[in-house]
């Protein structure tokens, strides 16, 4: 207990990482509605409550905002995928990759769909979404660069080119199904996007049914 002569210590109003958090939740939100170039400054702190001075304390101006959104979303895919990027049982560990992207395509698809319709007029848009494609594609590559080197794919595949092909497929078939509504169901694109990949990798369906959770 403080004395009479101590000052209690006090609390910032708002903790920076949660005003940031908000900022960017507040950027998500408004992504899910409108177009990418519907999203101004203006619009995003109206949802936080927040005041100008809060976005700059956090982003230098709102394509930084943009990039953090790509990334943070890039984030959770990543983690997702990483269940046959980072396993050892590869029928069931590349299901149980697509489920999770495919997850995060059912919560997040919209913003992903804006940010790729937003790319063909925004070279800075279009140079952090197709960074985060390709991110997928050099990491999916060197995976099957390992896969062929323990002998569970085939070596006649070209790693690099059979990636950049199966992550721009699940890119565009995930943005479809999941971009607006009505979605697709969920089952169905995981089911269908597991059997092109394993057919492609191993050479055969998965041997555990599909499903999104």
């Amino acid at each position: 207990m403080p004395s009479r002569t101590e000052t209690p210590a006090r609390r910032p109003r708002h903790d920076p990482k949660e005003t940031e958090r908000e900022i960017l939740e507040a950027a998500e939100e408004l992504l899910r509605e409108h177009p990418v170039r519907e999203m101004t400054i203006e619009l995003v702190m109206s949802r936080t409550g927040l005041k100008r001075p809060a976005f700059y304390a956090h982003f230098e101006d709102r394509h930084d905002l943009i990039l953090r959104v790509v990334g943070d979303i890039g984030g959770r895919l990543f983690a997702m995928a990483d269940r046959w990027l980072q396993g050892e049982d590869p029928e069931p560990d590349i299901v149980a990759a697509i489920e999770g992207v495919a997850g995060v395509y059912l919560s997040d698809g919209p913003i992903l769909r804006a940010l790729a319709d937003a790319a063909a007029a925004d070279a800075r848009v279009e140079a952090a979404y197709r960074g985060l494609v390709e991110a997928f594609i050099e990491a999916s590559a060197e995976h099957i660069l390992a896969e062929q080197a323990a002998g569970r794919t085939a070596q006649e595949l070209d790693a690099h080119e059979t990636a950049r092909a199966l992550v721009w497929l699940n890119e565009r078939y995930l943005s479809e199904a999941f971009g607006r509504p009505p979605q697709d169901a969920p089952a169905k694109v995981v089911a269908i996007l597991s059997r092109i990949w394993l057919a492609t990798l191993y050479g055969g369906p998965a041997r555990q049914s599909a499903r999104c959770h």
